[in-house]
């Protein structure tokens, strides 16, 4: 291979590496708001802040707050598989690939929170 074959070749393979990733979460995201939208909008609201009249009668977490953010993905993944509270668990209708696109939504949505205050 000559040099400009193999210039050309880790230029693609570098930009596979960087571009990827982010088109990946892109699509995680999309999903994961699709989930989100059908299995916890009811309690948790539209923008993740627990304020529907399901989520404060039992007492919803708020999604974009500190507490929850601070949790590791693998605390947010069991609270979701097995439930916590007054939260019913989803392992049994989601697969670990729906529950890990749940956990990249909810990592956004303090994100999306930040962004409006600006």
């Amino acid at each position: 291979m000559n040099t400009r074959k193999k210039v050309f070749a880790i230029s693609l393979l570098l930009a596979a590496v960087i571009v990827l990733p982010g088109v990946l979460s892109a699509g995680q995201s999309a999903d994961g708001q699709k989930l989100f939208d059908a299995k916890c909008v009811r309690c948790h609201a539209k923008d993740g802040s627990g304020k529907t009249a399901i989520g404060s009668a039992l007492g919803a977490a708020d999604l974009r707050g500190a507490v929850v953010q601070k949790l590791t993905d693998a605390q947010i993944y069991t609270q979701i598989e097995n439930g916590k509270g007054n939260m019913p668990p989803f392992g049994s209708g989601l697969n670990k690939q729906q529950i890990n696109e749940l956990i990249s939504y909810v990592r956004s949505l303090s994100k999306k929170q930040a962004a409006r205050k600006k």
